[in-house]
């Protein structure tokens, strides 16, 4: 009876950690599929300037969300310095 309360009691709990790299990844997909719309779109109409612009657009929103303490943190010292 001990090893059931130790398993039950004893056992770590989910952390949201892994929905929240779910999560990330799920809209770095997103945004990767719309980025490649986009710039398929462009390609057809032979604007490498859309095309350029759509890809640095979208991996500037990438490393946001990949690296969203450091750019909030950038953002907390901009105010700060305002």
């Amino acid at each position: 009876m001990d090893f059931m309360n130790f398993f039950i009691l004893g056992a770590d709990l989910p952390t949201l950690g892994g929905v929240k790299g779910w999560a990330s990844d799920v809209v770095i997909q997103f945004i990767t599929i719309v980025v490649m719309f986009i710039a398929a779109k462009n390609l057809m109409k032979l604007k490498m300037g859309g095309i350029i612009f759509v890809c640095c657009i979208g991996s500037a929103v990438t490393w946001v969300i990949k690296h969203w303490s450091e750019f909030s943190g950038w953002i907390n010292a901009l105010m700060e310095k305002l």
